[in-house]
């Protein structure tokens, strides 16, 4: 299985919704520091919006008939502006070795391949309701469909670095393989529709970018590029108990070959429906692709496009509020269309010597307020498994908005 590896993973993934504040570290609960080697996989997948209710993405990722209610109420929780919805798919299998740095000996050699699949949009409650509702409400008057965005990105990760064993400090460097991209940028777009109907007046400003349009399985590759990822994580002074880090995930770029496509415009069309002359002249009858496509402009220019990769910017602090609790707030930042800094404050407990449990609130990103759980519990010596959700209501009500679990299972050996 050529790509089997990247399958479990995903399938980890699926299962697992994600929270990006983890359980802080704490030598009573987590695995021994003095194993060789450790295995480490992890799978993710959060969904956040901050104004469609998760009823809706439900029902389509279901396919089921999207009834008028159920639009209906989608529509009327929009904000005017500034709607936005995201996901982020992860998989990670991660190798951590053994020191072997003489006086270096905290630091270890890691090895990570990873699976990535980002989404960020944003948009207006009239484009929701031109593309749920068509342009019939819009008689006489103008839509506004901008400012808005979107970006998909689905790319693979192989890389090496070091970690430090005692405070969680890393840094790697990644090869990156592209899979996919699509990006759209809106900067001004308007519809008129007449009374009537029959005339419809839009001015567009922005641009379109996407990698090889003919296929995204995984065994195609359609980029390549390089990404850095790291942490620092340090103390005022060498005795405070008051932990700071800052770091960065996936830095860097995907070079995406010739076979991109790009729409760039700038334009006012007016449409006023499609004249006849010569009702026996059969090719000015019939309209085709080519001809649609030539009259407004739709053709695509080809070539390599080179774009950042959707990286994370973060910074935290945990505060040991005494033996058995801890504080940990973080900030961040995610490079995605819709996206704004989020803030997470979380508190945790040591139960015994075997068991953390944690509570977070969080506001921003890609949604509003979210409130949620992580756990973490070691099996043995060797076994340590952690679950997290970032939205406990997503579990009891289709009217929540946004949704993930997290799963991770470590292995010493």
């Amino acid at each position: 299985m050529r790509y089997g590896l990247f399958v479990v993973c995903a399938i980890l993934s699926i299962t697992a919704l994600h929270g990006q504040v983890v359980l802080p570290a704490d030598p009573s609960i987590d695995l021994n520091a003095g194993y060789r080697s450790t295995i480490s996989v992890t799978g993710l997948f959060d969904h956040n919006a901050n104004s469609v209710y998760n009823e809706l993405p439900l029902a389509i990722l279901r396919g089921e008939y999207l009834d008028r209610d159920l639009r209906q109420r989608s529509s009327d929780a929009l904000r005017t502006r500034s709607n936005s919805v995201g996901e982020v798919i992860q998989a990670r299998l991660q190798w951590t070795g053994a020191a072997c740095w003489g006086r270096y000996s905290n630091w270890r050699p890691v090895l990570s391949i990873a699976h990535h699949d980002q989404l960020g949009l944003s948009f207006t409650a009239d484009q929701f309701d031109l593309a749920f509702f068509g342009n019939a409400a819009f008689e006489g008057r103008t839509a506004a469909l901008s400012p808005s965005g979107y970006e998909q990105v689905r790319y693979q990760t192989v890389g090496v670095g070091l970690r430090h064993a005692a405070n969680g400090s890393y840094l790697r460097l990644d090869l990156v393989r592209g899979l996919a991209m699509a990006a759209v940028n809106v900067d001004y777009a308007s519809l008129y529709t007449g009374e009537d109907g029959q005339v419809l007046r839009s001015a567009l400003l922005g641009d379109h970018v996407a990698s090889d349009t003919a296929g995204y399985d995984l065994g195609r590759t359609n980029g390549l590029g390089a990404a850095f990822s790291g942490r620092w994580s340090f103390t005022t002074r060498p005795a405070a108990k008051i932990r700071f880090s800052i770091g960065v995930e996936d830095l860097g770029f995907v070079a995406w070959n010739d076979r991109s496509v790009a729409i760039r415009k700038d334009t006012l069309i007016r449409y006023e429906g499609l004249r006849v002359y010569d009702l026996f002249a059969l090719d000015a009858v019939i309209v085709n692709e080519s001809t649609v496509l030539d009259t407004f402009g739709l053709r695509y220019e080809h070539g390599p496009v080179t774009r950042l990769l959707p990286f994370r910017v973060f910074a935290d602090v945990m505060i040991p509020l005494n033996e058995q609790w801890r504080l940990t707030v973080l900030a961040e930042h995610r490079h995605l269309p819709g996206y704004l800094p989020q803030l997470t404050a979380q508190a945790s407990r040591v139960l015994g010597r075997r068991t953390m449990v944690g509570a977070a609130l969080g506001y921003g990103g890609f949604g509003g307020l979210r409130a949620g759980l992580s756990m973490k519990r070691r099996i043995g010596e060797h076994l340590l498994i952690t679950l997290s959700t970032p939205q406990v209501p997503a579990f009891f009500s289709g009217r929540a908005r946004g949704a993930g679990l997290f799963l991770g299972i470590d292995y010493g050996f």
